[in-house]
Formats: C-alpha cells, structure tokens, sequence
C-alpha cells in the first residue's frame, strides 16, 4: 500500500549517476580497520559523523538479524490504526512514521542510537563493510528510508518512501533475486534515524545492459519501454504479470567471476491494477 504525502518529490531520468554500487561491491572501510573509532568517536575520510557508543550499543552479529517479513509485520502493526499508538493523521505521516519506527526498534531491543556508517554511498544509503561475515550494513539517508515508485501522474516516478515501504520493497527483491538482505535496526540519532539492513558481499565486475536483460528474461521478465524508465540515465525497468523492476542499471548488477549475474539493488514494485495498464499502453 502507498500513502498519501503532503508533499511529494519526484527523481526522473536524473542526468549524473552518483555510484551507489558500493554498497555491496567495493570494500571501502571494514569494522577491522575502524572499530577503535567507532566506539571513541571521530570523523571519518568521508566526512561521516558519529557519536561514542556504549558498551552495549556494539554492531549487531548476522544470527541475530530479524527477517524482513517478521520486521515488516512488526512495525505495521504500530502503524494501524488498531494499533498501540492509533491512527496517523494525514498531514504528519512522514515524521509519525519515524518516530513510531524509532519507538519499535527501542522496545524491540534493535535501536542502535549513535551508530553511524563509516562509507559514504549513493543517493539512498551510507556504508560500513563487516570484514569477519562479509556483509555490507546499508543505512538509510538521515530521517530517509530510500525512495517508491508511484503513478500519480500517469507515469512511474519515485518519491521517498515510507519506512515501511522501504522495507517492502526489500523484501520483494528478496522474492524476485533470490537475495539474503535482512534487517539489522534502526541506528542514527532519534530525530534523525536511519534504517540499517545488511546484504552479503558480491564479488565482481559491473553487468552489461545486455547481460541484465538476458538476466530478467530468464527470470521471466520483459523490458519495458525506455519512456518508464526511472532513476538514472542508464537505468531498464521490467514487467512480469503484477510485478515490475525499475533502476536495474550496470552499476546495480553484477557479474562475478563464474559468470552469475546477480542484481543487488533494484527498485522492485507490487503493481496495482491501475499501474498495469499504465505500463501496457
């Protein structure tokens, strides 16, 4: 389900790609290196803040991740309005939706105040790499939680995302890639939290258009026309029955050294009858 912003923001065909491939192909700065300024505090070569944590507040190990589906189940029910905190009014959604997701996470045991990534990503996340479990923890944008496609106006567009349907969206690439991206908590500062996932480190080289292509055909999927692409210049997006896959680009694939093509950050979305037949004309 979408829900309504009082203000919504739209990226299209944005003209400059800024990399985000680093959140599971390049090493950048592991816990190893920086785990003594994690927890004195410091500055990192990005420029990233962060706070002293205490003793308690270390990263969390991968055994004790939650699975996307039970973290999506949980914060929606302190999102109903049957739920403990009642009903969202319209006009303070965004920030309600935060707070309630920062409330979860303390009382569920998996908010991490001060923790902060130590890499600086793309346009949705910021990065540590976890050198002992090869993994990647990919934290939100401050007070973010990436972006959603909608066809408000006729046409797919993204505007940023509710937390909850940020993790939707996780979990149906889960669905469609076969993925391993679980859900770590909720790190940052209270008014400025950040949502922290963590996806296994892929080895290799940038996919071709191509080889993408070859990829979602064999995963059933049709490409779309270029005039629904969204994202970047160089993004494809694809269509199979009621479900479509937008901003699969070079950068978000890869192709590793036995030839596996593996998608490791697309835009997936559940489509509505309204949104199929948009895409079929």
């Amino acid at each position: 389900m979408l829900y309504p912003l009082p203000e919504t923001f739209y990226l299209c065909r944005i003209g400059r790609p800024v990399d985000d491939r680093g959140s599971v192909k390049s090493e950048g700065a592991s816990v190893s290196e920086c785990g003594s300024r994690i927890l004195t505090g410091g500055a990192s070569r990005k420029g990233l803040p962060w706070r002293q944590l205490n003793e308690t507040e270390r990263l969390s190990e991968p055994d004790r991740d939650r699975p996307l589906c039970d973290a999506c189940n949980e914060l929606a029910g302190r999102l109903r309005p049957s739920g403990p905190d009642g009903e969202i009014d319209e006009w303070s959604l965004y920030d309600e939706s935060f707070r309630r997701l920062v409330e979860w996470a303390e009382g569920s045991g998996c908010f991490f105040e001060g923790l902060q990534p130590l890499k600086e990503g793309g346009r949705e996340h910021d990065l540590t790499f976890i050198e002992e479990s090869r993994t990647w923890l990919k934290f939100t944008k401050p007070a973010a939680a990436g972006y959603v496609v909608t066809f408000n106006f006729g046409a797919p567009a993204l505007e940023p995302a509710l937390p909850l349907e940020y993790l939707e969206r996780l979990l149906l690439q889960n669905e469609i890639f076969a993925d391993r991206v679980s859900f770590v908590g909720v790190a940052g500062e209270r008014h400025r939290p950040r949502i922290v996932t963590r996806q296994p480190h892929i080895r290799g080289e940038d996919a071709t258009p191509d080889e993408i292509v070859f990829l979602m055909a064999e995963l059933g999927f049709q490409p779309l026309p270029a005039r629904f692409s969204i994202g970047y210049a160089d993004s494809l997006a694809f269509i199979r029955e009621d479900v479509a896959v937008f901003d699969l680009r070079p950068a978000n694939v890869v192709r590793t050294k036995e030839g596996l093509i593996v998608p490791i950050d697309a835009i997936p979305f559940r489509l509505t009858p309204e949104a199929r037949e948009i895409l079929a004309d």
